[in-house]
């Protein structure tokens, strides 16, 4: 078989659709290419590579990058900006509406918790999957397991408070899955805590309608367009394609 895998983007991508945050004006193609050509570092005497991450940084600093992003969501006295989560349409190779970073509030203000549930009562014959920030939904044939970094203090926060299986807004708890469906005519959601594991078949169903979002999918479409690939267009990045030198895109 083959492993497929992603996050945020490429956690929504397999599903149906997803909860998604593109059009965030800090999200577009250009504003990610500008923040990157004026940070990257790149080196003069080749010209055609530029320093890239540590890919396995040691623990503590994993820890200690993993608490600066906590403490600066905490903190943050930055003003709200005026954007709105949308759906998008995925592959549907899964059937059900995806949300990751599912206990995150973003540059919106929102917490993308709270906006997934009005999403649903939007799109009332859909499954809906919440995966918290720090943790993994992962399918293997018919079983699927919810997993998390145990043992690795930094990234075990989340939004489910045990024993009681309750839903944490301050990211009190370890991190895990919630399944939202739409009931009593359309007038209700009902929220659970996912199983650690279980069969996929019991937790998922096939949509009945599928609306999409078409005006905010043409305003995501426009500010990120397929011009090209998108390693093409950062400034010094030496990266090869495991696809080819034809490059892949990738869209969120």
């Amino acid at each position: 078989g083959v492993v497929v895998a992603g996050g945020s983007a490429g956690a929504i991508c397999w599903w149906s659709g997803g909860h998604s945050d593109s059009i965030d004006p800090d999200s577009y193609k250009e504003a990610k290419l500008s923040s990157f050509s004026s940070h990257s570092d790149i080196d003069d005497d080749e010209g055609d590579h530029h320093h890239l991450p540590n890919p396995d940084p040691p623990q503590q600093q994993r820890q200690d990058d993993q608490q600066r992003q906590n403490s600066d969501e905490e903190s943050s006295e930055e003003p709200s900006k005026e954007w709105d989560y949308i759906r998008v349409d995925g592959l549907s190779i899964l059937p059900g509406l995806c949300c990751p970073h599912h206990d995150r509030i973003q540059s919106n203000g929102i917490l993308r918790a709270h906006d997934f549930d009005d999403m649903m009562l939007r799109h009332p014959t859909e499954v809906g999957i919440g995966i918290d920030h720090n943790a993994a939904f992962l399918i293997d044939g018919d079983d699927y397991r919810v997993i998390y970094p145990e043992g690795d203090e930094a990234l075990m926060v989340g939004s489910v408070m045990l024993p009681e299986e309750i839903f944490s807004e301050e990211r009190k708890g370890v991190p895990g899955v919630w399944i939202k469906e739409v009931v009593m005519n359309g007038k209700m959601l009902s929220c659970r805590l996912c199983p650690r594991e279980g069969k996929i078949g019991e937790l998922l169903k096939v949509p009945v309608r599928v609306e999409s979002s078409v005006r905010h999918m043409k305003v995501a479409a426009l500010e990120n367009p397929d011009d090209g690939p998108m390693r093409m267009s950062y400034p010094g990045f030496g990266a090869r394609s495991l696809f080819g030198e034809s490059g892949v895109g990738v869209g969120k």
